[in-house]
């Protein structure tokens, strides 16, 4: 019994010893917890890995989405580092978001139609053709429907009387020439020093060179990277079992740049 007795107050003592620990560490764990709490706000609020990203100004910002879309810009806001501009244009009123920081165009959606552009109607190959002949006696080489800067235009190829090829931009829903240039252009020779110039194939040279490789029947040709110094022709040619062969034609020497299928397991 007397041993009994003589434990129990240091079982006391030994309780009231841990329960005395306990409270500073609790408390040491529990501001550990608020500092690292406030040290992630603190990093959150400042974004130290965005500080050398510089934002554009909304009229840099505008003028970049103009250079690619025409029109106006009628309304813009900044919001967590994305420009929501309103852009109107020919055909309607657009929402386009713009990264504030790269001017990377996110995303553009229309919001509002022109009724008077909806009436427009894109002219065929055929009637551009067609159009054409009453407006030059030249031989029409090549016909492209492109997009420039969003706006829809065929680019005519002409070969002229003497020689020279000419690059007319049509209007798609009148037929009407917008402007013209001379794709021909001089270059010294390295070994004489005089002046070339560089000619492309017809179209029907085009189509001989692309039947040699897949025999078959053309279906269209078109001619195109004009402007990039690069041309060449795009043969859609049938075959009798009923796939469909495009080759890619070097418009200046005529070799056979590529053969693609309509089906790629073909």
């Amino acid at each position: 019994m007397m041993e009994e007795h003589e434990g129990r107050p240091e079982m006391k003592r030994e309780k009231q010893r841990r329960k005395g620990w306990a409270k500073p560490r609790r408390s040491f764990w529990w501001g550990v917890g608020l500092l690292a709490l406030l040290v992630v706000i603190v990093v959150m609020w400042w974004k130290p890995w965005q500080s050398d990203r510089v934002m554009l100004t909304a009229d840099a910002a505008a003028q970049s989405v103009l250079d690619q879309y025409p029109g106006e810009i009628v309304n813009s806001t900044l919001k967590d580092g994305t420009y929501i501009m309103q852009l109107r244009s020919e055909t309607g009123l657009y929402d386009v978001q713009v990264d504030a920081v790269t001017a990377t165009v996110n995303s553009i959606k229309r919001l509002e139609s022109n009724p008077q552009a909806e009436e427009k109607t894109l002219w065929s190959r055929e009637q551009i053709k067609t159009e054409l002949l009453k407006q030059t006696d030249a031989e029409l080489v090549s016909l492209e429907l492109v997009e420039q800067q969003g706006i829809p235009v065929y680019l005519a190829v002409f070969k002229m009387k003497d020689n020279t090829r000419e690059q007319w931009t049509i209007d798609p829903y009148t037929g009407e020439k917008q402007s013209s240039k001379m794709l021909e252009s001089s270059s010294p020779d390295p070994t004489t020093g005089e002046g070339t110039k560089t000619s492309f194939l017809s179209e029907k040279e085009a189509e001989q060179k692309a039947l040699a490789r897949i025999p078959g029947e053309v279906d269209d040709i078109e001619l195109r990277g004009t402007n990039s110094g690069n041309p060449y022709y795009l043969v859609e040619i049938d075959l009798e079992d009923g796939r469909e062969a495009i080759v890619q034609v070097n418009a200046i020497s005529g070799a056979i740049r590529s053969v693609t299928w309509d089906n790629d397991e073909d």
